[in-house]
């Protein structure tokens, strides 16, 4: 909407600077999206609201400039017509047309628009035609209604019928287009053909010429939801079908049509000779009374305000306001559809006010049982320092999962739905991290990066309650070291490695690791973890099935999934330090062909722990291999036992013995092959 600020001072002395008026409409809900200097005038371009079309014509944002300055408005006087003579108007449409009212005029005189009013429609960017087409113009801008002015003796048989088209009727509008119409368009009709699309634009068969001198002038009332499908449909749109499409108000129709009847008689001259205003229906929507108290504006604004400045700003808005002990009974304008409850009522006042005017306040909160784990709240936030001082980044998921993104992990276990999901990619709480951070694995490969090290500690949602949980995930290579010619890619053992690496810096004891079958984990490559015989979560290889289903394409992934809570449970308060041992220890290595999924090295290790006879300190994993020289279906693994004991050299006798009975009993008890 385009508002000149020279036209609407002839409505009102607002005193404010166009910069200022500006501001002041912006923070009203008005907001001015530009300002253009045009010869004497400025103009502002202002972003309406759908819900505000009585703000769509220069007097109602007047009212609303009346509001903010608190200043009063000079509406233009209008004389009443009565109907009187004869206008043949039918209205066959009267589900599309409520209201029509026709004014014929004779003895006009079509002339140049009086300059001091034309310059208004000028700086809006309309260009001057006649006093007449020009008039019909300035009071849709003006009032809001859009009128229409037909040359009486171009129409058949002096008809004029509201209805429907017929298929394949035509007509040539006033933009010089011929356009084919059919049966879902309103037309205003003579006796023998279309001669304007209702709402939207006049014929040009019936438009007024110099040689004019008696016109009908239309203000009509046409369905919005018609006017709007007609525009689209059509591909046609203009002023009018802008305004009727978002709704204009039903006692505008005819304050309207005599505002122009009276320019017209001034400007035009001629004598108004009938009249005919043909009511279909009215409107059915009663005007309740909506009572708002002080406590009400308080409540909802957070500030408490002079009821007697909220009378005047109302008044001023056009409510019909009584006031009582504390309260303001509100009955809505008729042309403000939108104010239905108290909270609308409010809102008008605040807007107007403005809400950078309001006094500032904090708002009241009551916790009741509210209790934060700070311990809990410490641990997490070192998980997190540790996981970035291993190089990992940390990503930031969502806690709410698609159904079909979740079934692309084949997750197999118990789900909590959303009552009312905003889309169908967040109908569900997350039970797993892995969707999710399997789309942000997806996207970085997509995006060239394949090398990735990704964590996130958040929770995840189960029947049972919510659960923090840490997610590790790991692809592509190796970090880079100089040692190596070779870039090795990342294995379940790196994966393993970090886990083991920051439960230790965490003083998390009695960690072990178990062969696991998961349903998104490749058998054989994955592991349950557990703390202190409590199972916290898996860790392995994801299967190849499931990277394809996110379109990861040539690349292996290692994910882990680990609750805290039972981290944080097995954490040893109090270090424990023990005399180093003065004497030398003894290193005997060996070379195992195990079949998968007969022995975890966990496994293999308590085993040869618990018959080490106390000599036997500790087992280190030095390599897992696969390759030509292992039979299909079994791994290399390349592990180093170190022995030692406590007041004595051990000799290489007694070392050797204890190293291969521990080599004989993982033969026996794992029917592993001797390398």
């Amino acid at each position: 909407m385009k508002l000149s600020l020279n036209w609407l001072r002839e409505y009102i002395d607002h005193g404010l600077t166009p910069d200022e008026l500006s501001f002041r409409l912006t923070m009203a809900g008005l907001e001015v999206e530009h300002v253009e200097k045009i010869g004497s005038d400025t103009v502002f371009e202002i972003e309406i609201t759908p819900n505000r079309p009585d703000c769509l014509n220069t007097l109602g944002l007047a009212r609303e400039v009346s509001a903010i300055t608190d200043k009063d408005v000079r509406s233009p006087g209008i004389n009443e017509y009565e109907d009187t003579g004869d206008v043949d108007i039918a209205v066959e449409a009267k589900a599309d047309c409520s209201r029509y009212i026709g004014t014929l005029i004779e003895g006009i005189s079509v002339k140049p628009f009086p300059a001091e009013k034309s310059l208004f429609l000028q700086a809006l960017g309309l260009n001057p035609i006649s006093n007449i087409v020009d008039l019909t113009n300035f009071v849709m801008f003006e009032q809001g209604q859009p009128l229409h002015a037909f040359d009486y003796d171009k129409l058949e048989g002096g008809k004029i019928i509201v209805r429907r088209a017929k298929k394949g009727e035509k007509i040539i509008t006033l933009d010089d287009a011929l356009r084919t119409l059919d049966e879902s368009v309103l037309v205003i009709a003579d006796a023998v053909k279309p001669v304007a699309i209702a709402g939207i634009m006049g014929g040009r068969d019936t438009g007024v010429t110099l040689s004019t001198k008696r016109i009908l002038l239309e203000a009509a009332q046409f369905d919005l939801g018609l006017i709007r499908r007609t525009s689209r449909k059509l591909g046609m749109t203009s002023d009018s079908c802008y305004r009727f499409e978002r709704g204009v108000a039903w006692r505008l129709t005819e304050s309207s049509s005599n505002r122009i009847t009276d320019l017209v008689l001034q400007t035009a001259g001629g004598v108004v000779k009938a009249r005919r205003d043909v009511v279909v229906s009215e409107p059915k929507r009663q005007r309740a009374e909506i009572t708002v108290t002080a406590g009400d504006i308080q409540k909802l604004l957070g500030c408490t305000l002079d009821m007697g400045r909220c009378e005047k700003i109302l008044k001023r808005l056009g409510c019909v306001v009584a006031t009582g002990s504390g309260t303001l009974s509100v009955i809505s304008p008729y042309f403000r559809n939108d104010i239905q409850i108290k909270e609308d009522v409010i809102e008008e006042v605040g807007r107007v006010i403005g809400y950078d005017n309001l006094p500032m306040s904090l708002p009241h909160v009551s916790a009741v049982n509210i209790v934060v784990d700070q311990e809990k709240e410490k641990f997490y936030e070192r998980v997190s320092d540790l996981m970035i001082a291993s190089g990992f980044n940390e990503v930031v998921l969502y806690s709410l999962v698609g159904k079909s993104a979740l079934e692309k992990t084949g997750y197999q276990g118990p789900v909590i739905k959303l009552q009312n999901p905003m889309s169908a990619e967040q109908e569900l709480m997350r039970p797993t991290s892995l969707a999710s951070i399997l789309g942000v694995v997806a996207s970085n490969m997509n995006h060239g990066q394949r090398d990735l090290k990704l964590f996130e500690v958040g929770k995840k949602y189960l029947p049972g309650g919510e659960k923090w949980t840490l997610s590790i995930i790991m692809a592509g290579r190796r970090d880079d070291d100089w040692r190596h010619s070779k870039k090795e890619t990342v294995e379940f053992v790196d994966l393993k490695g970090v886990v083991e690496e920051v439960c230790a810096k965490l003083r998390v004891r009695w960690l072990a690791f178990t062969p696991g079958a998961v349903s998104f984990l490749e058998e054989g490559v994955s592991a349950d973890v557990f703390v202190n015989d409590q199972k916290a979560g898996c860790m392995g290889k994801i299967r190849s099935s499931v990277l394809a289903a996110f379109e990861i394409k040539k690349a292996l992934v290692y994910f882990a999934e680990i609750e805290l809570e039972p981290l944080k449970d097995a954490v040893v308060v109090r270090e424990r330090f023990q005399e180093l041992n003065e004497f030398p220890s003894a290193v005997r290595d060996i070379s195992l062909a195990v079949k998968n999924g007969s022995a975890s090295f966990e496994a293999m290790r308590a085993l040869c722990m618990e018959n080490g006879s106390g000599l036997l300190q500790r087992i280190d994993f030095v390599e897992l291999y696969s390759g030509e020289k292992i039979a299909e279906g079994s791994r290399g693994y390349v592990l180093s036992f170190v022995y030692q004991a406590k007041g004595r050299t051990l000799t290489d006798g007694e070392v050797n013995t204890l190293h291969e009975n521990l080599t004989q009993k993982l033969v026996e008890t794992f029917a592993v092959v001797r390398r």
